[in-house]
């Protein structure tokens, strides 16, 4: 990226944590993301909804390091992150889950919380942060049960522990709901207002509309690769254009 690109990408406001300017992503004759930005202020919840093969995790891949941009800046913390590995942007305070559960099976819920906080403290300190990360994800009685042994609810738990483990400011979070009954998905919902009450931002992809727009404070809509548009839940399920290609006629705000 030239230093021209870059400026043109302007400066960011104080309240900025991430921002992502003209973001793409070939992967062949495909352009999977094409030009997308988005900005995140510290604090919020900003929801990325959209059809299955908009983009979404592709674009989520790109500005956490995962695979290489075409094209396009991305700023954590008023710092360029674009070209950095995972792991270095994980130390710097971004850090996401995964539409599919990563775990490891046979790891216990301690073991798998205590290499995650590794990736910043030393195995004592680890260790300690795995069991005050276990009780906040509602994990503490678990602490020695294997992965395979873990019910979906619990694995999706487990999943936002150890991204909670490494001490992130901000988390992106990959359908973290998928596949979880209402009452288990309104838990889901209160760990995150809880979390971000503890300081974490969060960028969201979840098709689950009643959740999503009750959820986030921004939603940004993607189609075919771009950004649609953005706005407050209110603007966005009102859109005549996100309505046509996505929410369809039935979707009322409540």
């Amino acid at each position: 990226m030239t230093e021209t690109n870059a400026a043109q990408a302007g400066p960011e406001p104080e309240a900025t944590l991430l921002s992502a300017f003209d973001v793409s992503v070939q992967f062949g004759g495909l352009r999977a993301v094409d030009q997308v930005s988005l900005t995140v202020r510290r604090g919020e919840i900003v929801g990325l909804i959209g059809p299955n093969g908009a983009g979404k995790t592709t674009f989520f891949q790109a500005i956490s390091g995962f695979v290489k941009m075409a094209g396009g800046i991305v700023r954590f913390c008023g710092e360029r992150i674009d070209g950095l590995a995972p792991e270095r942007i994980c130390r710097l305070g971004m850090t996401r889950t995964f539409q599919i559960v990563e775990v490891f099976p046979s790891l216990t819920v301690r073991e798998t919380l205590t290499a995650a906080a590794m990736v910043r403290l030393p195995l004592a300190r680890a260790r300690e942060l795995a069991e005050d990360v276990a009780s906040l994800v509602r994990l503490g009685g678990k602490l020695d049960l294997t992965c395979r042994q873990l019910t979906l609810p619990d694995q999706k738990a487990l999943e936002i522990g150890k991204a909670m483990a490494t001490q992130p400011t901000m988390i992106l979070l990959d359908e973290v709901m998928a596949g979880l009954r209402p009452s288990e998905t309104d838990e889901v919902v209160a760990l995150i207002r809880t979390l971000r009450d503890r300081g974490v931002t969060f960028l969201v992809v979840e098709h689950n509309m009643d959740v999503i727009m009750g959820l986030s404070d921004r939603v940004a809509v993607m189609g075919s690769g771009r950004k649609i548009m953005e706005g407050t839940p209110d603007e966005v399920v009102r859109d005549p254009k996100v309505i046509e290609i996505y929410l369809g006629g039935e979707f009322e705000l409540a």
